[in-house]
């Protein structure tokens, strides 16, 4: 009979109202690979209690031989997978996705393209990906069976087992449809119509 021990530390980074997190890490085999993925808006998992992005994560980072992941968002607010509170500018959430991609041995991009249309989406994976640009070469995304759909999230039912992709920073930047006018943000536009005299 073999019996088999595995310690997973974590450690969550926060800012000091807990409205946002910077940063999820989950270690195993420290010795190992290390892997940072970039998403979109991070959940409440922090210690013990994770949501199903974050299992995925685990799930195909042990599969893929990595003995940690770093967990990023391109917008840090909790809970806010509509983009109603995403900010322009976030200077310490920037710092922790630089941070944890140069600490990395291999960067997932990730995000998803559910909010691709979004003008805040748009300006915010520029910044981000501008920001990983000396870091190009370890610079990956997740796609289908195919390969031919890029930038992923691990939560679409194409990716349960990961697939990994190399492209071009370039290609992973975000190309605006010019058919439609970005929206500014997720929330829904509300016209207030005048009562008539």
């Amino acid at each position: 009979m073999n019996t088999i021990k595995t310690i997973l530390t974590t450690e969550a980074v926060f800012n000091d109202e807990q409205t946002k997190r910077y940063l999820l890490k989950k270690t195993w085999q420290p010795e190992l690979p290390k892997l940072t993925i970039c998403m979109l808006a991070p959940s409440i998992a922090a210690g013990i209690e994770l949501d199903s992005t974050t299992s995925l994560v685990l799930n195909n980072a042990s599969a893929l031989g990595f003995g940690s992941v770093s967990i990023v968002n391109l917008f840090a607010t909790l809970g806010d997978f509509l983009l109603i509170e995403a900010e322009t500018e976030d200077p310490e959430n920037l710092k922790a996705i630089v941070d944890a991609a140069a600490s990395a041995d291999v960067v997932i991009y990730a995000p998803g393209v559910g909010k691709a249309k979004l003008q805040v989406f748009q300006d915010r994976s520029r910044q981000v990906l501008e920001a990983l640009r000396p870091f190009q070469k370890k610079l990956k995304c997740l796609t289908n069976a195919s390969g031919k759909a890029k930038l992923l999230h691990p939560l679409c039912p194409a990716v349960r087992t990961w697939r990994i992709l190399e492209l071009p920073l370039e290609e992973l930047l975000p190309t605006p449809d010019p058919k439609s006018t970005p929206k500014k943000k997720g929330r829904p536009m509300v016209v207030k119509k005048e009562a008539s005299e």
